[in-house]
């Protein structure tokens, strides 16, 4: 017999798309628990908000990822503390190609902690964490590492080498903290003079706003930002 599935604070929209077909979406904000042996069921189920209890979505299980990052301009080494903003985590096979298998996004808080959540992943296999910023550089881990009973502990800050090919930058001496570099504002894998010119004419009109050439996240673009495209200049995304 099925177990209950409790819905906390949740904002819920079902949605009929077809006479066959019907969507699930659990809304930004709202709060899922789902106890164990239960399933929550729909032709999609989309979840953009926190889920727990150990139960699963049509009996896919879901897998935690806790995930620590750093973003470079938006990082303060004087609080140690960064502005929050949204990253998109992608799990990657570990052979290659490295395809795509699980993607989520989710919320940096001021520590650069997030949890991301997967249901198309399995517990004892390997897979390469691939971090996304929108304005940052494509990230992986140094290696492709395992879930063990539903979830996964990663923090990219404490040491470069926790980057493959030690893509990081050093944001702070004591505590020791790496972040992803900043400046790929175009995200074509590499910070160039496109970045830069994109940048400086944006510094040039005072744009202000949740754009991407604003690389301090503090919604100005101005001559801050234009120095960390420049000394950041030539870097590029180190993949398997």
């Amino acid at each position: 017999m099925k177990n209950t599935v409790y819905i906390l604070i949740i904002s819920l929209s079902i949605v009929s798309v077809s006479f066959s077909q019907s969507v699930l979406d659990f809304q930004s904000g709202s709060g899922v628990v789902v106890g164990p042996g239960a399933d929550v069921c729909a032709d999609n189920v989309i979840i953009n908000s926190n889920f727990a209890g150990g139960g699963s979505i049509c009996g896919a299980t879901i897998l935690s990822l806790n995930l620590t990052a750093l973003i470079q301009g938006f990082y303060d080494s004087g609080s140690d503390s960064m502005i929050s903003d949204t990253l998109t985590v992608y799990l990657r096979k570990s052979i290659s190609p490295y395809p795509v298998l699980d993607s989520y996004k989710s919320i940096l808080n001021s520590a650069g902690a997030a949890t991301f959540y997967f249901d198309n992943i399995s517990n004892g296999i390997n897979y390469f964490i691939q971090i996304q910023h929108r304005n940052s550089l494509e990230t992986w881990s140094f290696a492709a590492i395992p879930f063990s009973s539903g979830n996964l502990i990663f923090d990219f800050t404490p040491s470069v080498s926790q980057a493959y090919g030690s893509n990081m930058i050093q944001v702070n001496i004591s505590p020791v903290k790496f972040a992803i570099y900043s400046g790929d504002i175009n995200q074509d894998g590499i910070i160039d003079a496109s970045d830069l010119s994109g940048v400086e004419n944006d510094a040039s009109q005072s744009l202000s706003g949740y754009v991407n050439s604003d690389l301090t996240g503090d919604d100005y673009v101005d001559a801050q930002d234009v120095s960390i495209v420049e000394n950041n200049i030539g870097v590029s995304v180190i993949t398997p």
